[in-house]
């Protein structure tokens, strides 16, 4: 089993709501995640019965819980009181008490006082023992951390940011500002919501989540532009040329030859719609760091896109016009 030092963490979003329905089907998830080192569920309030489920599995005992408050995806109950009945019960629902407890998305304006007395007041009950920020920019997640230190609340230490080959804007919009406070990246979408996995016709046609409805607009409004599109061509090159697999290609770039650092408790976030895929994820990224002359290909591909990449699944894709 290689090792970048870079925590693996199982993405729970497809508990409850995709693959993993039953109690039954999460045992056969926990059993793949312990056979490959990995120790910690990503789940969040918005993932339908995830919580639920995940706590009648009794994962809290076998495993390390992160979850989510909705925060500025669902504005009524970005207030302080929502913020306190939720937080309590997620940790209800999930039969344990919360690792990191993130804000899901920002507040349209922040820093939010009536959500972060609300965060602090749930830590110091004992609900969770990180907190945590999603989807914020750079400058909000300053603002944040200012406002909690000048008052004593708990300092954010977790950011869960979108990041993979074809969204490396956080390499320069948002990193500098987490090293320099302190706070680890997690990144989810590793797969750029399943895009380097599909050649571009398959995107056109809506195929996944690409269709042009629910989750699917968020990912078209994302990734459906011309140049991204015309990368998929050589991004499939790059795989075939080096004998991986395409979505092992991205998983492994991210965990090994990204700009996350062990150093600083960098993770990235899998997800599955299958325990086959799963095992197949985990034993892909087993398979060590990428050979340079494939990361410089990779590199190139981003050259020729950054100027039109997306930032995060908030900014690009979900935020309220």
């Amino acid at each position: 089993m290689s090792g970048s030092g870079i925590k693996t963490v199982f993405g729970g979003a497809s508990v409850g709501i995709g693959a993993f329905k039953t109690v039954e089907q999460c045992d056969e998830v926990f059993k793949i995640l312990k056979a490959h080192g990995v120790d910690t569920i990503d789940t969040a309030q918005l993932y339908g019965s995830s919580e639920q489920i995940l706590g009648e599995a009794k994962a809290g005992e076998q495993f390390i819980i992160d979850s989510k408050t909705p925060g500025g995806l669902i504005p009524p109950t970005n207030t302080k009181d929502p913020i306190l009945e939720n937080g309590h019960e997620s940790a209800r629902k999930l039969g344990t008490s919360i690792n990191v407890f993130y804000i899901h998305a920002p507040s349209a304006r922040e820093p939010n006082a009536d959500v972060l007395s609300a965060i602090n007041e749930l830590y110091k009950a004992g609900v969770f023992q990180k907190f945590g920020l999603s989807n914020f920019v750079a400058n909000d997640v300053q603002a944040v951390y200012d406002y909690c230190e000048k008052n004593g609340f708990v300092l954010p230490t977790v950011y869960q940011g979108n990041y993979s080959p074809v969204a490396r804007r956080q390499d320069t919009e948002l990193l500098p500002t987490l090293r320099k406070l302190d706070i680890s990246f997690y990144a989810y979408s590793p797969l750029a919501g399943g895009f380097l996995t599909k050649s571009k016709q398959e995107v056109l046609d809506g195929k996944g989540r690409f269709g042009l409805e629910g989750i699917g607009a968020i990912y078209n409004n994302m990734y459906s532009r011309p140049l991204l599109l015309d990368a998929l061509a050589r991004w499939e090159r790059i795989a075939s040329e080096a004998g991986v697999p395409r979505a092992e290609l991205a998983y492994r770039w991210v965990k090994y030859n990204s700009a996350l650092k062990p150093e600083f408790g960098d993770a990235v976030i899998v997800g599955s719609s299958s325990t086959e895929q799963l095992e197949q994820t985990l034993e892909g990224l087993d398979h060590g760091p990428l050979p340079a002359e494939v990361v410089e290909k990779i590199d190139s591909v981003w050259e020729t896109i950054k100027h039109v990449a997306p930032l995060d699944n908030f900014a690009d894709g979900m935020k309220p016009s």
